[in-house]
């Protein structure tokens, strides 16, 4: 059992990668959809004594629209320099003045292919490599049988 974990550890960070960012779809997003905000330069610094210096996007669930604008569940921000920082969920409101582009988290049915494919191909290859890993009871006739 010790020996799969690393396999699905890593399995599972591959299947994290599988999910891409897109323009909505819909003319506003539905609650608890994940999405991708990423903020004007006056949303950024305005914004930083909420978020933190020179955010670029922030990423979470959204929660709800209002006259002030989208309120996020905030789950990281990524850094205008690339770094990407974790949150807890909290609230933030993102003014609609703000918002540069607004895209959600969708499954990239490509890269499940992919994943996938792989997946088989690494079974196949270990299979063919190692055999079954079998063990069980010897044949009969074989070593440590009377005759």
């Amino acid at each position: 059992m010790l020996g799969r974990t690393p396999a699905l550890v890593l399995w599972c960070c591959a299947l994290a990668g599988c999910y891409i960012y897109r323009p909505l779809a819909a003319p506003g997003p539905e609650p608890a959809t994940y999405l991708a905000v990423t903020l004007t330069e006056a949303g950024s610094e305005d914004l930083a004594r909420y978020i933190g210096p020179d955010v670029r996007v922030v990423r979470g669930r959204f929660q709800s629209t209002s006259e002030r604008g989208l309120s996020v569940s905030v789950s990281q921000v990524e850094l205008r320099r690339g770094d990407v920082l974790s949150w807890q969920g909290e609230t933030v409101v993102v003014p609609r003045a703000f918002v540069a582009s607004l895209e959600e988290r969708r499954v990239s049915r490509g890269r499940i292919v992919l994943l996938a494919g792989g997946s088989i191909l690494a079974l196949l290859a270990s299979y063919q490599a190692f055999g079954s890993a079998g063990g069980g009871v010897p044949a009969p006739g074989g070593p440590g049988t009377p005759r």
